[in-house]
């Protein structure tokens, strides 16, 4: 995978204080901004509760919806999915220790 600059200007105190909230938690300002842009990738547009237009965003949800609902890919077990999700975190547990 390659990688590619972004270069934003905003508010020098906006930045610092950002860097601040971001690092309490164990990120810096590029993940914050990795994490924000492959949300969007992910889910088509600004993640809920950053969309200015809350009319807009039931929209997008609601299409959303019907766009799984639609979906005429087979149906996955739930005990499945549950199955996997917890082997991930499990892996990524255990990496961390």
């Amino acid at each position: 995978m390659t990688t590619s600059m972004i270069h934003v200007r905003v508010d020098t105190e906006l930045k610092a204080d950002a860097a601040a909230k971001l690092a309490d938690v164990g990120l810096t300002v590029s993940d914050a901004v990795r994490i924000l842009l492959t949300r969007i990738s992910k889910e088509g547009g600004l993640p809920a509760g950053l969309v200015a237009d809350a009319s807009a965003y039931d929209a997008w949800f609601k299409a959303k919806v019907h766009e799984a609902l639609n979906d005429p890919a087979e149906a996955l077990p739930h005990a499945d999915v549950m199955n996997d999700i917890q082997t991930l975190i499990n892996r990524k547990r255990n990496a961390q220790a």
